[in-house]
């Protein structure tokens, strides 16, 4: 039982990681993408403005939300 402890705690960080950068992707795109831009300087700054890019921030979060979705559910499977 304990052996099975430590992939299952690896699957649930991947699974908290992954939905958290997808809430925050769709709940605060702007300070997301902002976030990135000072860190990485992946993207440009994202100004209140900008729609399109808070749009594609929401969508890109929202799809890391349904793979962290599916991912908990291929997890699921593999414990059964």
């Amino acid at each position: 039982m304990t052996r099975l402890l430590g992939p299952f705690l690896i699957y649930i960080l991947m699974f908290i990681g992954w939905s958290g950068a997808g809430l925050f992707m769709l709940l605060a795109p702007a300070r997301f993408g902002n976030f990135i831009h000072h860190n990485v300087g992946a993207i440009p700054l994202v100004q209140s403005s900008d729609w399109g890019k808070k749009l594609f921030l929401r969508l890109v979060g929202a799809g890391l939300l349904a793979f962290a979705a599916r991912f908990a559910l291929r997890v699921a499977d593999l414990f059964r």
